[in-house]
Parts: structure tokens; C-alpha cells; sequence
């Protein structure tokens, strides 16, 4: 697959979130929502970085019993390096977590899950310009957690502690009772601090009773957390220059990234962050640049029947009419067969970037069916930029392969 001559497009964060909501044959790829309550005996010397007023929670109930254990087993595997699309923060994530990120312009707010959502991670950043004092920032916490748990069966929290990092912890945790009629015990550290002008909320939930065999994956993923306090919360405004341009989309040197089941893999830029919003029967993963200006979905799902070409062009036109048809300046150009059998439609249309800056994004996607598998593959790069990566956008999509024979998540 080779991307043609440039159309124009949009705002990759604007992007990404409409063919989210468009995704896949089955019904679309939604963000998980839901991650547990746990209790936690902290041991490790997290790196967060608190903040106040959270406006979110770790708020689902752990499932399905697993041998002795009354929840699923949380997979804390293949570990690799989340960078928010800004920079503002990172952490590493467990390979098979899904990030879901509800971030406005006043919060950075992103939730990791598990696959069973029994394991969550929260960071929630947001700005104070007052330097807030521990005292502070314990209470903020602490009035937090009563006002959200408070009503939970048995919900308790411990005294904050001081970390040695300057943050400050509280572990707390309430009882659930499963559909089953069994109770577990969801336990949660959270940690709070103040950065410059940055209060940050970083926690970690578990179910009590997998805690303690998951303690040295817990204090990696703690002990990872790092944050810029220089770079600002406004992830639009960051996305465009002084000048009211967007900022160059960078990409740095590719690496080979391979879906944890095999079913595709894809040259990426080191330097671009991923989110895996898969769900059962659908591979969703996406790739932001740092600037949030360039954007690479994969989008892969079953079908059992044989699609013609002209079948597989009317999906893709439907998802693509689904996603952005309400627009500005929305248009498709006419598919092209592409050399390897897959269906290219150029796509674009005009978005206003913070500033009202005005923003031509260019979308290549295409549609192939391999086996019983589906799949769209799109690259999204602002118009004006397109010449210029060129080279190394076709490098990307040329490397792109699915195995139809390996397994959907």
C-alpha cells in the first residue's frame, strides 16, 4: 500500500475520536469505562504526581472467578512506556491495557484497564497556580475519596503517608459483592503532589486478594510515573505554534510493533504514543505523535464472508460518511485498487484547531479482507505536511501485514 497524493483532513485528537465511534464491523470500539476499587498495601516509592479535585474514579466491580481467586487474573505483561500525546506525563502500562483518554482543556484525565477491568490505573493532572501545602493536598485527596466511596460497603482509608519523592499517599478500599454472592475486597493507593503549577492524582486499584502476587509489577508501574510540569494542560492550544500554524508532525525512527496475538504488525515511530482500545472480536489500536498532529488506526474485526471489492469500498464509505459526513468541507476521492488487492479512499476535510486556527488534515485509509479478517488501516497527517512525510508514511503503511490465521482479542 502506498499513500497517494494528499487530500486534506483534520485534528488528529478530532480524528481519532470519530473513527473510534465509527470502528470495526462489529459495533464500534467504546473506550473501557469502568476499572476497579482496590485496596492496596503500598511498598513501592511511587513517582506521581497528585492533583486536586479528580474528576474521575476507578468505578467497576471485578468479574469472573479464576481458580482460587474470586477475580480474573490481571495481565501484567509486556510492559511498554505510555507518553501522553502532549508529553505531559508517562507511565508504563501493561501491554494488553487500554487507555481511554477523557482529557479536557482545563484536565489531563486518562484511565487504564485491564481486559477484565479489574486492575486500573488513573492520572489526572490539572493546574494551580497556588503552591499548596501537604496539608492541603492531603485533604483534597481525602475529601475525594469520602465524597466517591463513602457509601461502598465497608469503605475505609488509611492515614496519608509521606513518600520520599514529595508525593503523598492514602490507601484505601471498600467490599464488593459479586453477582456470584462472594465478596472481594477492592483496594486502592492513591498519591497526590504538587509540581510547579501541576497538582497530580496517580492510582492504582487492584483487587485485594491479587495484590501482594502482583506487587513487583505494581511498584514498576508506580516507580515509572514521571511528569513535565513546564509543558501546558491545554492539549489544543499545544497542538498549533506562536504562528497559529499546527506543529510539524515528528516522526522519529521506526519500530516493529506486533498485536499481542500476532493478528497484524506494523512499522511505528518510537517516538509516538499508542492506545489499545480493542475490545472482544475487534483489534483497535491507535498511534499519536507527540504533537497530536499525525495519527496511525488499525482497525481489525471478522467477517466469514467473502466481501468483493465493491463491498468492502461501500463499508469503508459508510464508516468514513459515519464519521466525518457533518464536517466542514468533508470529501472522499474515488477508491483506487491498491497493488496488494486493498481499497484506498483519500478522504478530507477542514477543522479549527485552537485559536481558530483553521486546519487542512489529509486521511489515507484502506480496506483489505484477508482470510476472515477485515481490516482498515488510516494515516492521518495535516495537508500541508503531507509531501514532506511522505517517505515516511509509505514506509509505515507498506510494512503493515495481517495474519487472518491468528486470534482477535
Amino acid at each position: 500500500m502506498v499513500a497517494p497524493r494528499r487530500l486534506n483532513i483534520y485534528l488528529v485528537a478530532l480524528v481519532a475520536g470519530a473513527l473510534l465511534a465509527a470502528c470495526g464491523g462489529a459495533p464500534a470500539a467504546v473506550p473501557p469505562t469502568a476499572a476497579p476499587e482496590p485496596t492496596a498495601k503500598p511498598t513501592a516509592t511511587p513517582r506521581p504526581t497528585a492533583k486536586p479535585e479528580p474528576t474521575a474514579e476507578p468505578t467497576a466491580e471485578p468479574t469472573a472467578e479464576t481458580g482460587d481467586l474470586v477475580t480474573q487474573k490481571i495481565d501484567m505483561s509486556n510492559s511498554a512506556t505510555y507518553s501522553y500525546k502532549t508529553g505531559i506525563f508517562s507511565i508504563d502500562i501493561p501491554g494488553s491495557w487500554s487507555a481511554d483518554d477523557r482529557s479536557s482543556p482545563t484536565e489531563v484525565l486518562v484511565r487504564f484497564t485491564d481486559t477484565s477491568e479489574n486492575g486500573v490505573v488513573l492520572v489526572n493532572l490539572i493546574e494551580s497556580q497556588a503552591q499548596k501545602s501537604e496539608e492541603e493536598l492531603v485533604k483534597l485527596l481525602t475529601d475525594y475519596l469520602e465524597n466517591t466511596y463513602s457509601k461502598q460497603a465497608k469503605f475505609s482509608h488509611d492515614d496519608a503517608k509521606s513518600q520520599s519523592d514529595g508525593s503523598v499517599l492514602v490507601v484505601w478500599g471498600y467490599d464488593v459483592t459479586l453477582s456470584s454472592g462472594k465478596t472481594v475486597r477492592l483496594l486502592g493507593n492513591s498519591f497526590i503532589e504538587q509540581r510547579d503549577n501541576l497538582v497530580s492524582l496517580l492510582t492504582l486499584a487492584l483487587p485485594d486478594e491479587q495484590f501482594d502476587g502482583l506487587k513487583p509489577d505494581v511498584d514498576t508501574i508506580l516507580n515509572s510515573y514521571k511528569i513535565d510540569s513546564s509543558i501546558a494542560i491545554d492539549a489544543a492550544a499545544a497542538a498549533t505554534s506562536t504562528t497559529g500554524k499546527l506543529q510539524p508532525v515528528e516522526i522519529g525512527d521506526l519500530e516493529t510493533y506486533s498485536y499481542k496475538t500476532g493478528l497484524f504488525s506494523i512499522d511505528v515511530p518510537k517516538n509516538w504514543s499508542v492506545n489499545d482500545n480493542s475490545k472482544p472480536g475487534e483489534a483497535i489500536i491507535l498511534w499519536t505523535d507527540p504533537s497530536q498532529n499525525g495519527l496511525v488506526v488499525v482497525d481489525v474485526f471478522e467477517e466469514q464472508t467473502k466481501q468483493s471489492a465493491d463491498e468492502l469500498v461501500a463499508f469503508l464509505r459508510d464508516f468514513l460518511n459515519k464519521s466525518f459526513k457533518s464536517e466542514q468541507d468533508f470529501t472522499m476521492n474515488d477508491p483506487k485498487e491498491q497493488s496488494d488487492g486493498s481499497q484506498l479512499i483519500v478522504w478530507s476535510y477542514t477543522a479549527t484547531a485552537s485559536g481558530d486556527v483553521k486546519s487542512e488534515l489529509l486521511g489515507n485509509s484502506f480496506i483489505e479482507q484477508r482470510g476472515n479478517k477485515v481490516s482498515i488501516l488510516s494515516m492521518v497527517v495535516p495537508s500541508d505536511q503531507f509531501d514532506a512525510l511522505q517517505p515516511s508514511t509509505n514506509k509505515i503503511i507498506n510494512s503493515y501485514k495481517v495474519d487472518p490465521s491468528s486470534d482477535l482479542p
